[in-house]
């Protein structure tokens, strides 16, 4: 048939060559004929020919064109008959047993050999059962059912893995929530601590509490304890913190956790150390206060102390040399057990209870771990502040001679009495000045009551802020610690003078922490750094 058409094409292309050379002669012979009647007689003719040589051309044209249909026909006809001759013949490599049709194993071979798939009895069951007997007419569907299968098989597989991947995702992602969790656990416990401490913390913040030292110490104690705790939880918590960044670390589908939980989890954990630092600085601040308190105490009763012993010496008409020896036993020294002795006798107007024996005896002894008699000597040393002017004399009676006046403020180191001058009835002591060591006898009071000394004058008060040494000269000494205006300082031992600098000193013991060393009191300029209180 294809040959057929293609000679017929081939023909009528040649007929239409020869109609297309006539058609050009017969118009050009109209072309070449006059306008006369002949003329017109032979023009009609030559169109009568030209209408039957285009009549020829569409004939030719229907010619070519049904050639043409009836060439595809046959080509595709011959293709589709070469393709059922190759799937016969594939149908034929499959069929094994050359019975005409596919079996089950047979079909399950195809399926691996054509598609490298393999068929499973499920899927083999539903093609048989819709192409059983599977023939070569059958081929083609056979084709068709396994492709189908396979890429089904394949859509479950990959939905089977995301669906694994997404199983992962939010196994991965529920482990990093449970990390974050952790994280805010510790740090909620550390926030309850900081809680707790800052509730005890506001108790050391009052100033108008009456907590003892040892209450204060132990109330401090604990605020500490819970800072450490809360400090590591915060550890913990941040600890955890690491592990989310490590987790999250380049993994794009967990970013958003990231992004979500971290900034948060960071400002808690930073307020709660903001709070934890506050807190353990009052802490500290407070320990410090116990340290003042407990001396405080301690001197408290050691002015008690004081008071009980000077008592006990005027009974006794004893001055403080012969005291000391008496209750030293002929010792160079007064060890813990006989300072014990002699303030337990001291009768009912001083008593020690629990371990403020212990805490007395250490804050006098300090680290000589005895009290030798200078020492005490300078325990029970009295001192007055003349507030009224008045006189010095060299005796007790009033009348005796003049040695100097005394100016208001200035203090006086007592060493004898008091004892009263029967002529005047006026109760009088015997003193030392301590700005030039001139020494007489000073009347307490006039006979009308007027005071002209008052009990006290070596303490003093900081007025502006200086340094304690350890010795006189301040370029030869080291720097015990700073003072700070408002400082109360008891005088041990007064007015004396820095050579170097020009500057007057007095060495002298803290009220607040028992402080020793040398301090200024007026500079060289006039500057005043202490002043009586």
């Amino acid at each position: 048939i294809v040959a057929v058409a293609e000679a017929a094409q081939k023909k009528a292309e040649e007929v239409k060559e020869v109609l297309a050379k006539t058609s050009e002669v017969l118009s050009a012979k109209q072309k070449e004929m006059g306008d006369n009647e002949a003329a017109w007689d032979a023009k009609r003719e030559v169109s009568d020919m030209n209408h039957k040589v285009n009549t020829g051309k569409r004939a030719m044209d229907a010619v070519v064109s049904s050639a043409s249909w009836a060439k595809d026909k046959a080509v595709r006809k011959a293709a589709a008959l070469a393709k059922l001759q190759e799937q016969k013949a594939a149908f034929a490599s499959h069929d094994s047993d050359a019975d005409g049709k596919l079996s089950r194993a047979e079909v399950v071979a195809f399926a691996k050999a054509q598609f490298e798939f393999g068929l499973s009895g499920e899927v083999l069951d539903k093609i048989m059962k819709s192409l059983e007997p599977v023939n070569a007419e059958k081929f083609r569907s056979l084709f068709q059912k396994v492709a189908i299968a396979k890429s089904e098989a394949r859509a479950r597989e990959i939905r089977a893995e995301e669906e694994k991947r997404r199983k992962e995702l939010e196994e991965r992602k529920a482990a990093v929530q449970k990390i974050v969790q952790e994280a805010s656990d510790f740090l909620s416990q550390a926030e309850g601590t900081c809680s707790k401490a800052e509730a005890d913390a506001r108790v050391l913040a009052r100033g108008d509490h009456e907590l003892s030292a040892s209450e204060l110490t132990s109330l401090a104690e604990s605020v500490q304890k819970s800072i450490v705790q809360a400090r590591a939880e915060l550890e913990k918590a941040v600890a955890k913190t690491k592990e989310v960044d490590d987790a999250c670390k380049g993994e794009a589908d967990l970013e958003g956790i990231h992004k979500a939980q971290m900034p948060r989890l960071e400002q808690r954990a930073k307020r709660a150390e903001d709070r934890a630092e506050k807190v353990g600085l009052a802490a500290e601040t407070a320990k410090d206060l116990a340290v003042k308190r407990a001396y405080a105490e301690v001197d408290k009763k050691r002015g008690e102390a004081v008071a009980a012993i000077r008592a006990k010496m005027t009974t006794d008409g004893k001055a403080a040399a012969d005291f000391f020896k008496e209750a030293a036993g002929g010792a160079s020294d007064l060890d813990k057990d006989k300072f014990l002795a002699m303030v337990g006798g001291l009768g009912e107007s001083f008593k020690l209870e629990g371990d403020e024996g212990d805490k007395l005896f250490s804050q006098i002894a300090g680290a000589a771990g005895a009290i030798s008699e200078s020492c005490f000597l300078e325990l029970v040393r009295m001192y007055y502040k003349c507030v009224k002017g008045t006189v010095i004399s060299e005796d007790l009676p009033i009348k005796s001679k003049l040695v100097r006046k005394v100016e208001a403020n200035e203090v006086l180191e007592m060493i004898d009495g008091p004892s009263k001058d029967e002529a005047s009835g006026v109760e009088r002591v015997k003193c030392k000045a301590a700005n030039d060591d001139a020494t007489g006898w000073v009347s307490i009071a006039s006979n009308q009551g007027t005071p002209f000394l008052v009990s006290g004058g070596n303490l003093f008060s900081c007025v502006k802020d200086t340094v304690l040494t350890d010795g006189l000269s301040v370029q030869d000494s080291k720097t015990v610690r700073r003072v700070q205006t408002g400082e109360v300082f008891e005088v041990l031992e007064f007015a004396k003078k820095d050579m170097d600098l020009d500057l007057k000193r007095v060495r002298a013991r803290a009220k607040s922490d028992g402080a020793m060393g040398w301090i200024t009191m007026c500079g060289n300029q006039g500057t005043a750094y202490l002043e009586v209180c």
